[in-house]
């Protein structure tokens, strides 16, 4: 279903910098990666469609910690990982929140997707695996709105570090082989965890990775 997809971007200024996109269009809303929530997320929130579910790229900490606060305030959201990455986003150890100071763990039930093309309230979504930042990190690309979410996978120039829990050089490299298989349109945007979004026409020139 095409849509005229409003994406607000909100960055957590006190830690990491990640990420955490407010996506709306018609009757519904949906959020990728909750890495944090405060006033000026519930506030904009009040002003567009509901929220009716949760997509996470991955499961580390910096992506995570802002479901049990989120959840508290806005019940009834379904929430999405890919099913390789229940460990990592149950586990404080392997989701790095130690690395924190907290052992951070969602108070929400995440349902699993696998890789393949599924429609969550009228949005089509391809899910796409792109293991080695993690062991189940994945792309979301939205054909119909030419956007792609790629977590960690792809951070403007560069690609994710591969030296935390679950992490594999070799799985990342075979994903950025299977990315530079795939056929996105010049003007896809592509929405990092970390920094600003690239069109794919400037992703493919400036991402030596993808080159």
């Amino acid at each position: 279903m095409a849509q005229n997809l409003k994406i607000k971007t909100f960055v957590n200024q006190r830690a990491f910098s990640c990420n955490v996109y407010v996506c709306s269009a018609g009757e519904c809303s949906f959020i990728v990666d909750l890495g944090y929530y405060d006033s000026e997320i519930e506030n904009y929130l009040k002003t567009i469609p509901p929220v009716k579910f949760v997509l996470q790229t991955h499961g580390h900490f910096d992506h995570i910690m802002g479901v049990n606060a989120f959840a508290e305030k806005n019940p009834g959201v379904e929430y999405y990982c890919f099913n390789d990455e229940i460990e990592v986003i149950t586990n404080s150890r392997k989701n790095g929140s130690i690395l924190a100071g907290t052992f951070y763990q969602p108070k929400v039930n995440f349902k699993t997707l696998s890789e393949g093309k599924i429609n969550l309230f009228g949005f089509d979504i391809d899910v796409i695996h792109t293991p080695g930042h993690t062991a189940g990190s994945c792309m979301f690309s939205l054909e119909n709105e030419k956007v792609v979410f790629t977590g960690d996978t792809l951070i403007e120039t560069s690609i994710g570090r591969t030296d935390l829990p679950t992490g594999n050089e070799n799985d990342i490299y075979n994903s950025l082989k299977k990315i530079k298989a795939l056929t996105f349109s010049d003007d896809t945007e592509f929405y990092f965890g970390h920094g600003a979004p690239f069109k794919y026409v400037e992703l493919i020139k400036y991402n030596s990775f993808l080159s």
